[in-house]
């Protein structure tokens, strides 16, 4: 797996989700077709409606995983 998560396939972010101990969650990004670079790019709203993921773990994706990636990418850009 690439590094640097726009770089991901779906393959990749479905590893990384069952791999953070959402397994269940994952099959949802691979049904969406999320990639890295549309991982980067979601919004708060995007993981807790667009997913169809219950509300408990869709917040701890989004708060503990998407934001911290997209934080991560986002300052090394600068």
């Amino acid at each position: 797996k690439a590094m640097d998560p726009v770089e991901w396939s779906v393959r990749d972010v479905v590893e990384y989700f069952t791999e953070a101990g959402f397994p269940e969650q994952a099959g949802a990004f691979q049904e969406q077709e999320i990639d890295g670079k549309s991982l980067l790019l979601m919004q708060r709203a995007d993981v807790l409606t667009g997913l169809s993921i219950r509300l408990g773990p869709a917040l701890k994706i989004y708060e503990y995983h998407v934001k911290l990636l997209q934080r991560s990418h986002f300052q090394d850009e600068e």
